[in-house]
């Protein structure tokens, strides 16, 4: 969708990916990506990305996936994709890929998480006997640093409901923050830069070299963060539908949306390391 240039002038001047420049590319040190209509396709992982997530660890790159879905998500995930790393919750915690399996670790203590979480589940009872049409996700049992609301996966919530519940979070001192398919309500900001920094960190990577030297590929509001701090920072193409709701806008855009926007930044970034 083309971005009303009145509404939110910043979205025009999103670079197009063919214009990074080959010298980027060939510092490059890991690739971080969103999940939900950036490497899915439907709610599918198709053959075709899978192919481009091999095709990063081929190039002797890591790569983690950093998404607003659960941390039980992310326990599956981080076990069955050839990734690293999967920070979940929109960076609340992180899963790590060891030998066979994972190990889990958390962002916070377990007295932050414990008392921030009561007063969520309070805000969001709060939200649905005011909101009926916000319903909670199906995996809201797996997660342990938000929980999330149901907008456009399997259901259709008015987009002036969505602001309204933002706004009541917000009012109760808690954070919110919307993807394409969800609203997350947490009592910590949703900064998936500060899960990908943690994750990094605990796999003896450089994470300070996460703002000019890692890619960062994502499609909606709850990626802004990364956007905002990070240099090489791509959106696919239907990042563009979120013109007025943005905070911060990626870098570069690629040509097509989701799973085939992903897999032509992978191609870019191969075809950049070998020149």
């Amino acid at each position: 969708m083309t971005p009303d240039a009145s509404q939110d002038p910043a979205a025009d001047r999103c670079r197009p990916l063919s214009s990074l420049p080959g010298d980027r590319w060939r510092a490059v040190l890991g690739l971080a990506t969103d999940l939900d209509d950036t490497l899915t396709t439907h709610g599918e992982l198709t053959a075709a990305v899978i192919a481009a997530l091999e095709d990063v660890r081929a190039q002797g790159l890591p790569c983690v996936v950093a998404t607003g879905r659960s941390l039980g998500w992310g326990a599956v995930l981080g076990r069955v994709l050839p990734v690293q790393a999967v920070v979940t919750e929109n960076g609340g915690a992180y899963v790590l890929r060891e030998g066979n399996g994972v190990r889990v670790a958390f962002v916070d203590p377990d007295e932050v998480r414990d008392e921030g979480m009561r007063r969520v589940g309070l805000c969001v009872a709060a939200m649905r006997d005011r909101f009926p049409t916000l319903r909670p996700v199906e995996d809201a049992a797996v997660r342990v640093t938000d929980l999330a609301l149901d907008i456009a996966e399997r259901a259709t919530v008015d987009p002036a409901v969505v602001r309204d519940a933002v706004a009541m979070a917000r009012d109760a001192g808690l954070h919110a923050v919307t993807s394409s398919i969800h609203l997350h309500v947490s009592y910590r900001p949703a900064d998936k830069v500060a899960g990908l920094r943690a994750a990094l960190g605990a796999l003896g990577l450089d994470a300070g070299a996460l703002d000019e030297r890692w890619v960062y590929v994502g499609d909606s509001p709850n990626d802004a963060g990364a956007f905002g701090a990070m240099a090489l920072s791509v959106g696919v193409a239907g990042v563009r539908r979120f013109a007025g709701r943005m905070p911060a806008w990626p870098a570069y855009v690629t040509d097509d949306d989701g799973a085939t926007g992903f897999a032509a930044v992978v191609s870019a970034m191969r075809a950049g390391r070998r020149s």
